[in-house]
């Protein structure tokens, strides 16, 4: 799961796009130690996990919808306030990757 990218990375309750693992590596370098445990992997297959790979619990629709959004809008995009579940597959479309 580690190794398939994209990936999105939730950390600090944002969103984070890696696309390599030095991407990813690059998204944690400024995470506390403590809070790394805290961070949350997702996979285009929707595998969600943790960073030492250990299986978790997904987030909701909604919960997604919100992080999702929330990303596109701190990027300039508008328009997404109608947005308020989302599947994995949707997510990854809306974000283009």
């Amino acid at each position: 799961m580690l190794n398939q990218f994209p990936q999105l990375l939730i950390v600090y309750n944002e969103l984070e796009i890696a696309h390599t693992q030095k991407e990813r590596e690059e998204h944690l370098h400024s995470v506390t130690t403590n809070d790394l445990a805290d961070v949350v992997i997702l996979n285009k297959c929707g595998e969600y996990c943790t960073l030492d790979n250990t299986p978790r619990e997904p987030l909701s629709a909604e919960q997604l919808a919100v992080i999702t959004t929330s990303y596109l809008l701190n990027e300039g995009h508008c328009c997404l306030s109608k947005i308020t579940t989302l599947t994995v597959e949707q997510a990854f479309n809306l974000l283009e990757l």
